[in-house]
């Protein structure tokens, strides 16, 4: 290891002790009373909503009650840090987009590779997003996202849908749904391989449907043309997702040494592919 990497790695150290270095909402302490509390005021707040407008939940709660039970509807509550009226409204507006991504036919089946996504095993298989085998130093889950994969002959929807699978398996780690997750990002070679309709509709789901906290997304080695990608991205980001964008270049003890002031400053959370030893956990 460099200086400069060890230096980083110290200041990622000092980091640890800061366990709100995106400025997020910080999280109540659970009890079992607080759980079973809220959990009772999503469902009186669930049943509050329309028929009509649930539509979807209710065709779930008859065809597949395990993935809309109460562990299912806790994450949602983590999410919007027990906020129930945001949690049952980002739920609603959950399987609205779940029946849309994946059909009436696999939407209330599990989302795995068995599941929901059992024709979807090349786009898997592509790495075009990827769970990291580690989390950051405070429990939120990494997530590695090559856009440089658009290039290949997949459909959009079919990466949609893995988007969909990849998030929900981070989201099997509790410490993910209380602190959230950040991405690392590597944009495409190609301008003519960016597909902008797939990222404004995974922009869309990251923003007010996914049950994520998405603590920041790292923009690593980023082109001259982000500036494009970004002015596509940011309108359906939101103001507050916006502020979580950051940029890193340079040799791998510059990225290091910017990467640490997220606690992400040793090679150990640096992506195999920015020439560190990061890797995913499949």
């Amino acid at each position: 290891m460099t200086q400069k990497a060890a230096a980083a790695a110290e200041s990622t150290t000092a980091m640890r002790k800061d366990n709100n270095i995106y400025n997020q909402t910080a999280t109540p302490d659970e009890t079992p009373i607080l759980i079973k509390n809220k959990l009772a005021e999503f469902e009186l707040a669930l049943d509050d909503v329309g028929d009509k407008e649930k539509r979807c939940y209710l065709m779930a709660k008859e065809k597949g009650p395990d993935e809309c039970n109460d562990a299912h509807k806790l994450i949602f509550l983590r999410c919007e840090v027990f906020e129930v009226d945001r949690a049952v409204a980002r739920f609603v507006k959950y399987w609205e987009a779940r029946v849309a991504v994946f059909g009436e036919d696999k939407a209330f089946l599990p989302l795995a590779v068995d599941g929901a996504l059992k024709d979807d095993m090349e786009s898997i298989e592509v790495d075009y997003l990827q769970v990291a085998n580690k989390t950051d130093p405070d429990g939120r889950a990494i997530l590695l996202f090559d856009f440089n994969k658009e290039g290949e002959d997949l459909s959009s929807e079919s990466l949609l849908r893995v988007v969909w699978y990849q998030v929900h398996v981070a989201l099997t780690q509790e410490s993910c749904q209380k602190r959230g997750v950040v991405l690392y990002v590597r944009c495409v070679d190609r301008f003519t391989d960016w597909r902008p309709s797939l990222s404004k509709n995974i922009a869309a789901a990251a923003r007010g449907i996914l049950p994520i906290r998405l603590a920041g997304i790292h923009f690593m080695q980023p082109p001259s043309y982000i500036t494009l990608i970004l002015a596509v991205v940011r309108p359906v980001m939101g103001k507050k997702l916006r502020n979580r964008f950051y940029h890193h270049s340079g040799s791998v003890d510059d990225l290091l040494k910017s990467l640490s002031k997220f606690g992400l400053g040793g090679m150990d959370m640096l992506p195999t592919m920015f020439g560190g030893e990061l890797t995913s956990c499949l």
